[in-house]
């Protein structure tokens, strides 16, 4: 069944990973300071990944929510 979360959680996976890869350490210095204190810890992890590889797992995110997004759309087009 087609939910909201699921669509939600695409775009949020797509658009974290693509602004990422566009920005690299810089985006997630600046989600660090916005984020609640939670999830501090891993974005401070994430900053110590060497910049290529940061770039290369933000990749894999945002093929992820690109595959979950037109997952979800298919299922919603089913339904209807």
């Amino acid at each position: 069944m087609w939910t909201w979360g699921k669509h939600v959680l695409a775009w949020i996976l797509l658009v974290d990973g693509v602004l990422t890869v566009v920005w690299g350490a810089a985006f997630l210095r600046w989600q660090r300071r916005v984020a609640p204190a939670v999830y501090r810890p891993v974005l401070d992890a994430l900053l110590r990944w060497p910049e290529p590889m940061l770039r290369g797992g933000a990749a894999a995110e945002a093929m992820i929510g690109l595959w979950l997004l037109r997952r979800v759309r298919s299922a919603r087009e089913r339904e209807a």
